[in-house]
């Protein structure tokens, strides 16, 4: 009877490979496929329509994106003389239409704008900088 129970382990050993093969097959794959979708998310500066509304500390900026949009954030900089707020939107490679779609977003500052000059910042890229939003 000890025979029989060492010729079960035997054959029990024998798929441990292989199943520990598969899994870090599919493990590997789906990283794989995580870094693929990641990477084809492209987030770039997008210029928003002048003038934008301002209220004390809120601004509130219109740009017109993609359909495909994931998400949107604003970088804030503000100093004594100028506040430079520029809006990144994250867009994943999708079949999309080149129709624009507007969207709005909402930013509170620091300190209300008073006399401070309110700059777009994507218009301070230098490929942005000729488009008519910009100008």
């Amino acid at each position: 009877m000890g025979s029989m129970s060492g010729r079960g382990d035997c054959r029990d050993a024998g798929r441990g490979p292989w199943v520990t093969g598969a899994f870090v097959a599919v493990l590997a794959g789906a990283v794989l496929l995580t870094w693929v979708v990641v990477r084809a998310a492209t987030t770039e500066p997008v210029p928003w329509v002048k003038p934008a509304e301002v209220d004390g500390a809120v601004v509130r900026l219109t740009y017109m994106g993609s359909e495909c949009r994931d998400g949107a954030s604003v970088d804030v900089e503000e100093d004594a003389g100028r506040v430079v707020l520029t809006v990144h939107e994250t867009v994943y490679s999708r079949s999309c239409s080149d129709v624009g779609v507007t969207y709005d977003h909402e930013v509170r500052l620091d300190e209300p704008l008073g006399e401070r000059e309110l700059v777009d910042g994507a218009c301070l890229v230098e490929e942005l900088s000729r488009r008519s939003a910009c100008r």
